[in-house]
């Protein structure tokens, strides 16, 4: 049992002055594995305050890239120390499996270095042309970043949100998801053992209300937020009315469009691995499959052979494919758009049901639905479940307008006998990332966010980074020359 009573503000812990727990249910055996405390408004205060302190008076702020990005390695060092508790805690937390976790943790270092190698591209400082003499355009740390989430990849995620915000100089106040708190304490141990200055970095636990409270808190100066569409809505009107700068990365319901005639064995890995990782529980999920019509039966067949092969089970055996879902209440919800897909007339060539073989936890098999129509329910709908839709198509222009027949615009891939025709099909989905031919979902290093209702900005990369800037523009007057760099 994970037990804690401290919150970790200012880069120090401090006993919670509140009685309100967190109780942390594992989603593989359904027993309470932690217990955390809530922070309350004041509590959440402290922490703004803080970072505002860091911020105005601290030496983040002004220390060179070099320095920052030196305390950031020492931070990700003290985290792959603690590696062997931080992958325990997630997967007992939310379920992931031991082979999630484990390429998500190992990926954190990497991900740093290339977080690095893009901010030493960002030019802080540029001497241009004006109008009647030079000018100074100067990027600033935008300021104090409360950064707000998700549980599906509790420390991946974190990181993702820490180490742009931190390497661009801007104090940030972390609240994990309430089902995922627990592994954010191994973030908080490794970033006081790295020795960041006070003020840099404070996490607080809490329900949607702390949430709502540090978003909106007058201290805050931008809000990066990863969760659900209907969170992200939330998040954007309080930014709009305080006019904030946000980024969001919200939802998907991208599509894997699948050319005629492409052999599809060798792309099976990527295919299944970018729709139904983490038991579908990836904002990027490719779980819309969109084949020729001519190919259908074929590729339908290679799918089901294919996951059928799969492991379910308990997520802490390095073998298992699938684990549970992370919330009882994420499994009903996956248990209901199955039962809509049925009654709209699709048909289940694969799952359906709950596994036999697991009588506790919250686990639903992997699933995949044929004769889908784009129009249904789990076609339109984000299911962020083990559930894949075949639709088929009868030309490309279909198969483009299918693949764009969507609110959200997230994520995407298409697989092409040639990889040039793969990319001019994919110039004519609308969304943010899209792959070709297996390449890696996600941006594969290129800048990362949503179009329509998936999201506003981006994250990663050098556009990524700047999202923690702001522009200053200093005019100076006619024949004066400033020092460059």
């Amino acid at each position: 049992m994970f037990e804690r009573k401290e919150h970790f503000i200012g880069g120090t812990w401090h006993t919670a002055s509140g009685g309100d727990l967190l109780e942390v249910i594992s989603p593989s055996t359904e027993e309470v594995v932690g217990r955390v405390p809530v922070a309350g408004p004041a509590e959440i205060d402290q922490a703004v305050a803080s970072a505002r302190k860091a911020f105005a008076d601290g030496p983040w702020t002004t220390m060179t890239l070099a320095d920052r990005a030196g305390y950031l390695r020492t931070f990700a060092a003290e985290l792959q120390k603690r590696r062997a508790e931080s992958v325990e805690l997630q997967i007992d937390e939310m379920g992931g499996t031991r082979q999630f976790i484990d390429a998500n943790v190992d990926g954190i270092g990497p991900f740093l270095e290339r977080m690095i190698a893009d901010a030493e591209q960002v030019a802080f400082r540029e001497v241009r042309d004006g109008t009647v003499g030079k000018v100074v355009v100067t990027r600033e740390p935008v300021g104090v970043t409360a950064a707000v989430t998700p549980w599906n990849s509790p420390v991946m995620v974190a990181v993702t949100k820490l180490f742009p915000a931190l390497l661009m100089g801007c104090p940030v106040v972390l609240k994990p998801a309430p089902e995922s708190p627990l592994s954010a304490y191994v973030i908080a141990e490794a970033v006081r053992a790295a020795g960041l200055p006070d003020g840099v970095v404070s996490i607080v636990n809490g329900r949607v209300e702390a949430g709502a409270y540090l978003v909106g808190h007058p201290g805050i100066d931008f809000v990066t937020f990863t969760g659900s569409r209907g969170g992200g809505r939330a998040i954007a009107a309080a930014c709009g009315d305080r006019l904030r700068p946000v980024v969001l990365e919200l939802g998907g319901k991208s599509a894997a469009v699948i050319l005629p005639g492409v052999d599809m064995a060798p792309y099976l890995p990527s295919l299944v691995g970018n729709s139904l990782r983490n038991s579908g529980q990836i904002c990027i999920s490719t779980n819309r499959v969109l084949v020729h019509e001519d190919d259908r039966d074929t590729v339908v067949a290679q799918l089901a052979d294919y996951v059928a092969a799969m492991k379910v089970g308990d997520p802490h055996d390095p073998g298992t494919d699938f684990g549970p879902l992370a919330a009882a209440r994420q499994r009903d919800n996956v248990e209901r758009f199955i039962a809509s897909g049925r009654a709209a007339g699709a048909k289940v060539v694969l799952g359906g049901g709950r596994p036999a073989a697991q009588p506790k936890g919250w686990y639903v098999e992997p699933t995949i639905f044929t004769e889908v129509d784009n129009r249904m329910e789990i076609a339109q709908e984000e299911i962020f479940g083990p559930v894949l839709s075949v639709i088929s198509y009868r030309d490309e222009a279909e198969a483009i307008a299918i693949a764009n027949d969507s609110v959200y615009g997230l994520g995407g891939a298409v697989f092409a006998d040639d990889v040039e025709h793969g990319l001019e099909v994919a110039a004519k989905i609308v969304t943010g990332t899209c792959a070709v031919n297996g390449g890696p979902p996600s941006g594969g290093g290129g800048p990362f966010g949503g179009r329509k209702q998936s999201g506003l900005g981006c994250e990663r990369a050098v556009e990524g980074l700047q999202s923690f800037l702001e522009l200053k523009s200093v005019a100076l007057p006619a024949g004066y020359q400033p020092r460059r760099g």
